[in-house]
Formats: C-alpha cells, structure tokens, sequence
C-alpha cells in the first residue's frame, strides 16, 4: 500500500476512533445549587433524579451536583445565560417576573408538599404555563416548600405584637402578608439569616421549619409561631437551559420522562422529610414551637382574605386567566391527591 494511502488511512481510523470515543463519553448537566451540602435536596432530591436520568439514558446523560454558582436570587439568569445547564428558582425573588405561582403561595390549601407540589405542577402545565412568566427557560418541574412558620428571638401573644417588628420575607405572598401585619420586612437570602439575628438587623424571619435545622436559625430564634393555615407557601420551579435540553438529542424525551410530575412528587418528599426531621431536631434542642391561637386565626384570616382576592383580580387582568378557577383547581386538585 502507497505511504499516501497508508496515512490517509491511518488517519481516517484515528478520526473515526476520536469520534466513536465521544460518542461515547457521556454529556455530564451542570446542575447549580444554592442550599447547604446536607440539606435534603442536596441529600436525596436531586441525587436520585441526576440516578434516573443516568438509567433511562443508558449513562449517556450524567447530572453533576454544583455548589455556590451564584446567590439564590441569580439562579434564573444563571440557567437562562447557559452558565448552568440546570438549576431551581425561588419566585418569591422576583416577584416583578412571576405573578402567577403565587396561586399556591397563598395560605389555606392545607395539603402536605407532595400533594401542593403535584397540584402546582397540573395547574401550571394546562393552565400557567401559556402566560410564559418562565420564557428564557424549560421548566422540567415544581416544588413546594414547607409551610412558611414566623420564628422569633422572642415570643408574641397577638398579632398587633409584630407591628414594627423587623421580619426576613422571602417575597412574593408573604412580602404582601408582612406588609398588612405592620412588619417591616426585610430581603434576605435564607444563609443571610442567622447573621441578621445575632446582630440584631431581625428580629425573625419567615421561613418553613426545616431552615431552623438547615440554616441554624434554631440557635439564635428560639420561638415559632405556626399558623394552621400556613403564614405562607414558597414556589420553586426547576428549570433547565432549552439549548443544553435540545443538545441531548433523543435523550432529551427520556430525561423529561423522569421530570415533570415524578420530579415534582419527589421534591416534594424532600422537603417534606426535612421538615419532619427539623421539628424532632427543634423541639430536641428546646425551642418552643407554638400554634396560633382563635383570636391570632382570626385576625390573620382578616389580613389574607384580602390579598387572596387582590391576586386574583391581578392574575385575571395582567395574565388574562381565570384565576379564581384556576386557584380552585389547584386547591382540589391537592386536597384529593394521594401517593
């Protein structure tokens, strides 16, 4: 064989073997995180999502856990820029963007975060989604935390008590609610929290009961203050990148097999189990954990009647849907919903 032929040859099988080998090699998602190491997103959630993903791909597709890409409230940006491939979004910080997942922010569905995570996934595939709040992104599924709870560095006994009080909001419904109690609230991200409390800029936060174990408010907020219908409910949406989506290929049906309801459903276990276990850890660690009285109920349902009706007058007028029907649903459809 002529020395030409035998190195185009040669040269054609290195070609042909560099291409096989990344065929093989399997395109690894930067997923970005912003909660601590141990918190149970990080422990279960998304560890045994990145686990579906790789096993309905064949190890074709891989999740990589990333810490700390960038602060809480840049993470729709940081998908959006490609800069992670995956990522999760509080709405509470960016209320000018997402009027519409405040449907289950607000109290009185009384479901568990299974159930409300579901039923805000259904909701938001037949009806939130067409109001495109979310362009720039693919959401792949939703999440709720756990009820919002009022922790205290010191008790009250009324709810004229926290008039003036300084109280972290997260945003959103409960930006609203703080805001008709009196509170003078203030923005901060969940890791900012026990700071602002030891140096006095808090005087609590809301906050679901597993932040009082996964950020250590238990050590400096000693008090919670619980209300049967919830202060509040936080909405996430787990986004990811439409170009790295797109880049998968045929794998891209599969990855979004494992997503949607069964990633909604399984966050929402999550932080279901977070909140069980934070309550055993609180009340092991002598916090005092209090329900609302009557008269609190009251005079808390007097302040979120109206803001209930609010978002639902803007929903229907900025958004053009009908929002009373549509909360309705989500409420029945979370009510009824078993495992």
């Amino acid at each position: 064989m002529p020395m030409r032929l035998l190195a185009a040859v040669s040269a054609g099988l290195t070609m042909l073997s560099s291409i096989v080998a990344q065929a093989q090699e399997p395109r690894v998602l930067r997923l970005s995180t912003w909660v601590p190491p141990a918190h149970e997103l990080n422990r279960s959630v998304f560890p045994a999502w990145a686990r579906s993903v790789e096993r309905v791909t064949d190890g074709r597709v891989r999740v990589a856990i990333e810490h700390n890409l960038a602060a809480p409230d840049q993470q729709f940006e940081l998908v959006r820029s490609g800069r992670a491939d995956v990522g999760y979004v509080f709405h509470g910080y960016h209320p000018d963007r997402f009027l519409l997942p405040q449907l289950a922010e607000l109290p009185g569905t009384g479901a568990d975060q299974v159930a409300s995570s579901v039923a805000y996934w259904r909701i938001h595939q037949s009806l939130l989604a067409r109001a495109d709040e979310h362009r720039g992104v693919t959401v792949i599924g939703v999440m709720l935390h756990g009820a919002g709870v009022l922790h205290l560095k010191q008790p009250i006994t009324q709810m004229g008590d926290l008039a003036g009080m300084r109280i972290r909001v997260p945003g959103g419904v409960s930006a609203r609610i703080a805001s008709a109690l009196g509170i003078r609230g203030i923005a901060l991200g969940p890791s900012q929290v026990y700071a602002a409390l030891v140096d006095g800029r808090a005087d609590g936060a809301f906050l679901p009961m597993e932040s009082k174990e996964s950020f250590r408010i238990l050590e400096v907020a000693r008090h919670s203050l619980e209300m049967p219908v919830a202060f509040y409910d936080g909405t996430f949406a787990i986004v990811m990148n439409p170009a790295a989506l797109d880049r998968l290929g045929p794998d891209r049906e599969r990855l979004l097999s494992v997503s949607g309801e069964r990633l909604s459903a399984l966050a929402g276990r999550g932080w279901r189990t977070a909140d069980r276990r934070a309550r055993g850890v609180v009340e092991a660690a002598g916090n005092i954990v209090t329900t609302a009285d009557a008269a609190m109920q009251l005079e808390f349902e007097a302040v979120f009647g109206p803001i209930e009706t609010d978002w639902i007058l803007r929903a229907r007028r900025e958004r053009g849907i009908d929002a009373r029907a549509a909360l309705a649903q989500y409420r029945a459809i979370a009510r009824t919903y078993s495992e």
